[in-house]
Parts: C-alpha cells; sequence; structure tokens
C-alpha cells in the first residue's frame, strides 16, 4: 500500500456488517493513499465485546480511528457508540458514522453521541470511493492535533 505523506500506518475499527461495503471500504482508503491495519468487527454485539476489552482483538495498540455503521445485526451502532464514548480507552477514539440511512434523526443521534463526521453511504461507486479521502483528512487531522 501507499503511504501518505507522514508514513504513518494508520489503525481503523470498521464496524460493518455488509461485506461488499467493507471491501469498498478498504478500496477507497487505498485510492486516497492511506496506510493502514483494518480491525473489522461484522455485528453490533461483538462491536459490544470489543469496546468492554479492546485488547483481545488483533488490533495493535487503541486505533486511530473508527467508522461505525449504524444499522448493524443484533444491537445498533447508535449503542455501540455510546459505549465507545463511556469506555476511557477509547472515548478519545474519533468515530465516524457510515450508514445508508439519510435521517436528520440519526444523524443528530450520531453527533450528540460524539460522532465527528455523518457519511452517507453512496450508492455510485466513485462517490463511495471518495469516503477514503475524507478518513484520510480526518485521520491526519487527528494526528497532528495529538502530536502538537
Amino acid at each position: 500500500m501507499t503511504k501518505h505523506s507522514d508514513d504513518r500506518k494508520f489503525r481503523v475499527l470498521l464496524v460493518e456488517d455488509n461485506l461488499g461495503d467493507v471491501f469498498l471500504f478498504r478500496e477507497a482508503l487505498s485510492a486516497a493513499n492511506v496506510d493502514y491495519d483494518i480491525t473489522v468487527i461484522n455485528d453490533g454485539a461483538e462491536a459490544l465485546e470489543y469496546v468492554k476489552d479492546p485488547q483481545r482483538y488483533p488490533i495493535d495498540g487503541i486505533p486511530d480511528h473508527a467508522v461505525l455503521d449504524l444499522n448493524l445485526p443484533k444491537v445498533e451502532g447508535t449503542e455501540v457508540l455510546e459505549a465507545l464514548r463511556t469506555n476511557p480507552e477509547l472515548a478519545h477514539v474519533p468515530v465516524a458514522v457510515m450508514t445508508s440511512s439519510p435521517s436528520p434523526r440519526d444523524r443528530a443521534k450520531a453527533v450528540q453521541l460524539g460522532a465527528r463526521r455523518f457519511i452517507t453511504k453512496p450508492l455510485d461507486l466513485d462517490e463511495f470511493l471518495n469516503i477514503g479521502e475524507v478518513l484520510r483528512q480526518l485521520l491526519v487531522e487527528t494526528t497532528a492535533k495529538i502530536h502538537v
């Protein structure tokens, strides 16, 4: 994978049940020249287990960014986001919500719970690939704030 300008490999947590969207998400990061390690969790119940004990997952350290679908099997994404925000070990991790829901109510709830971005999954492939650039900018901004 090509690295971006600061030669840093980012740790990304993706909570997404749609394997096609997982594939496209990886493609989007690669298209944006993001060097990354990714941990994918496929349902809300497993994501809650991760939030309770992040060290048991194969991600080297705390993720630099989390991307969370709202419409997950077993447990809704808003419940996962709320749990993330109450875990002192993970509360600082920036979260982008990536969902098929265009609902203003879902957007407001996600922002209220601390999501930094609310991304409605586009139907167009090129637009989906642009998500990688949005995430790259968020990763770089977050890293710059941490290292200041």
